[in-house]
């Protein structure tokens, strides 16, 4: 399954150390202003080589519209992009095509298919990712016409067992991006940008979670039984191939969950901006956890890769709610009155 969405859809492709990765996005309306500019924004964000935490592979990562725009506004067809990959070394996956590393998809994908691309980790490779950013940033621009006052903001929450503070109200992507580790909280950012590189500078790596918060939901958006908006946006984390573990609620649900209900009830965030499935107005607040990087030791020191994927991550996640929030959008829309 390459498909994610139900009316408004995101299909991607590609492979890591293919001639390119893309998406097809597919139920767009027409007339949303959008731009190559735009796209390459979000990318920019997400690619590679952007700080000293992060992988060295430098790609460029220049998008190409190939469809589904006119004069900077969507036709209503499907939207296709691409993004070609130029900055490969192939040669420093050669002992993967025999030797899986722990905790990765090679050993599974192998048994699976019997037959696969190990170079760079082929279609596993988190590169896969910038299809999602293309997709999540079309919905940003549909959503942005039509729900102008909803903001979608992630940020670097934990780094190993460094845990940031909770951010004021009114945090901003760009204040995220302030810093290279995409942590916004002063306190802990810098001690967050030491340690990962001293993983790097060992061959090790470190896992640690991210934080999304949704301003400006419509109240009942999503559906009550199967259709669930936390169900939805945990299956959009979920899908992401380092996450592993989502949680819905405040930043310290887990400590709260201890609590009678007569103290846990009585709290107004208490229940991350979803009730029954649907959004009930609130913020909606989400955390993703990610496990360190499995790429490690001599190929880690010899390769290029990240000792920490979060601080890349962050736009991944952003997108992946926004396609859930665009999709389900057209289905209210679609079917107004329906239960």
């Amino acid at each position: 399954m390459n498909t994610f969405g139900t009316l408004f859809r995101l299909t991607t492709f590609g492979e890591s150390h293919g001639p390119a990765l893309g998406s097809v996005i597919d139920g767009c309306p027409a007339g949303v202003p959008l731009t190559r500019d735009m796209l390459q924004a979000a990318l920019d964000r997400r690619r590679p080589g952007q700080s000293a935490l992060v992988t060295a592979r430098n790609e460029p990562d220049t998008v190409e519209i190939l469809s589904g725009v006119f004069e900077d506004k969507t036709l209503g067809t499907p939207i296709a992009a691409i993004v070609r990959n130029t900055n490969q070394r192939s040669q420093d996956y050669n002992q993967l095509a025999t030797v899986d590393r722990p905790g990765h998809a090679d050993a599974v994908w192998r048994e699976r298919y019997k037959h696969r691309d190990h170079r760079g980790g082929g279609r596993t490779s988190g590169r896969e990712t910038l299809c999602r950013v293309i997709g999540g940033t079309i919905a940003e621009a549909y959503l942005a016409r039509d729900l102008p006052s909803l903001s979608t903001v992630a940020y670097v929450s934990q780094v190993g067992e460094l845990v940031a503070s909770v951010p004021a109200p009114g945090l901003t992507r760009a204040m995220v991006d302030a810093h290279a580790t995409r942590c916004p909280d002063a306190a802990v950012r810098d001690e967050m940008s030491r340690r990962i590189l001293a993983a790097k500078e060992a061959g090790d790596s470190l896992g640690g979670a991210i934080d999304v918060r949704v301003e400006g939901l419509p109240v009942g958006l999503g559906e009550p039984i199967f259709g669930k908006l936390k169900a939805l946006i945990a299956q959009a984390l979920g899908s992401i191939g380092a996450v592993t573990g989502v949680v819905w609620g405040p930043p310290d649900l887990l400590q709260r969950i201890g609590q009678p209900g007569t103290q846990f009830h009585a709290v107004k965030d208490a229940y991350g901006g979803i009730q029954g499935g649907l959004a009930n107005g609130e913020p909606m607040q989400v955390r993703a956890f990610f496990k360190p990087p499995a790429t490690l030791a001599d190929h880690a020191k010899g390769g290029r890769h990240d000792p920490c994927i979060m601080p890349r991550a962050v736009p991944v996640l952003e997108a992946m709610v926004s396609l859930v929030i665009a999709d389900l959008v057209q289905q209210l829309n679609a079917r107004p009155h329906s239960a």
